[in-house]
């Protein structure tokens, strides 16, 4: 075989190397899509362009995208996916993965968004069905990515949905009436775990993100939902990761709160459970919460240091990811403090806080 061997330049050994160089930067790692998808955003509704150009800027990995049933389904058996399918196409076209929260249950169905559909069969079968009809659609090997997609973002590639949300805040009485209740969200969370399963095997489940503590009559803090979610075998098999909103003062607020979900999941059988921090965030205007409002400068020292903090600590405490409340301030919100929690104002000027968070996700 000696004579095989050829003696080549070094121009082609150093040729050899930059190729190899340039091949490997072109193609992420599975580590480096992980850490990207690790910072997440809750955006606002009406984006543009510029928005996500913007958001490409800051190094968003993740959007939290609310798939609202009472929206698509608007008579029973009849779905329309148009405006989920912008929502999510926008995103993943940009290479943004999408989180998606299934919530908000149809009038034809309850009397309001926020009753769990499990008080009858009609009702459990109409949610599991929703569920299996967006795996299908927007899942791996889902149809939308086949079909509307490469029309509408031609060249684009698909980022199909890997994890699934299920509801949100149920352990607060807004948001799962007419009060929290672990075994109806038991079983909600059961049904949506059977469609996931039945229609993308390796997809997985994640739990509402709750409030850390709820306001209001019956709310339950999250440690204590978690640990009477658990209590049950069947109800400790129906998801993956458990999802909290640990609204706090600081970033040591919040890491305590971690780490008191993760001392419930031990508890309750589920140490190996990622906990996602599905909503953080605080208002750049002082005074109009006592706990989540503060200055334009402080909101990105606040950001600054949660990040960095649930980053260093997330292979210890199992963190999934971490999404800020909100991408753009607005005129109202659902809360006081909510119209200023953006990282860029109104007009898409950015605040500090955007460069900060730009300066963490890179």
């Amino acid at each position: 075989m000696a004579e095989l061997i050829r003696v080549r330049p070094r121009w082609f050994w150093i040729a050899v190397v930059a190729l190899v160089a340039v091949t490997v930067a072109a193609v992420p790692s599975s580590a480096q899509s992980a850490s990207r998808s690790f910072f997440g955003l809750v955006p606002n509704d009406d984006l543009g362009a510029a928005d996500y150009q913007l958001m490409r800027e800051a190094n968003v990995g993740t959007a939290r995208v609310g798939i609202f049933w009472n929206a698509i389904e608007r008579s029973e058996g009849q779905f329309d996916w148009a405006l989920t399918d912008q929502r999510v196409g926008d995103f993943a076209s940009r290479g943004i993965a999408v989180l998606p929260t299934l919530f908000a249950t149809p009038a034809w169905l309850a009397n309001d968004v926020a009753m769990p559909p499990v008080g009858s069969d009609r009702q459990k079968q109409a949610w599991e069905r929703f569920v299996r009809e967006a795996v299908k659609r927007y899942g791996e090997g889902g149809t939308y990515w086949t079909t509307d997609y490469p029309i509408d973002f031609p060249g684009a590639a698909p980022k199909p949905i890997t994890t699934w949300q299920i509801w949100n805040e149920q352990n607060g009485p807004k948001h799962f009436l007419p009060r929290p209740n672990v075994k109806k969200y038991a079983t909600l969370l059961g049904i949506a775990n059977r469609a996931v399963n039945a229609e993308n095997p390796s997809g997985k489940v994640l739990t509402g993100g709750m409030a850390s503590t709820p306001t209001g009559t019956g709310g339950i803090d999250a440690w204590k939902y978690v640990k009477k979610l658990t209590k049950k075998k069947s109800a400790r098999k129906s998801f993956d990761y458990v999802a909290l909103h640990p609204y706090a003062r600081n970033h040591r607020e919040i890491v305590s709160h971690v780490k008191k979900i993760r001392r419930a999941l031990k508890k309750g059988h589920k140490k190996q459970a990622q906990v996602w921090v599905t909503e953080v965030g605080w208002s750049s205007v002082p005074g109009e919460s006592p706990k989540l409002s503060t200055t334009l400068n402080e909101q990105a020292k606040r950001l600054k240091k949660t990040y960095k903090a649930l980053n260093k600590g997330r292979k210890k405490w199992k963190i999934g990811g971490v999404y800020w409340y909100t991408w753009r301030d607005s005129s109202g919100g659902i809360c006081d403090w909510c119209p200023d929690a953006g990282l860029v104002k109104r007009n898409l000027e950015p605040k500090p806080a955007f460069n900060a968070y730009k300066q963490v996700a890179r």
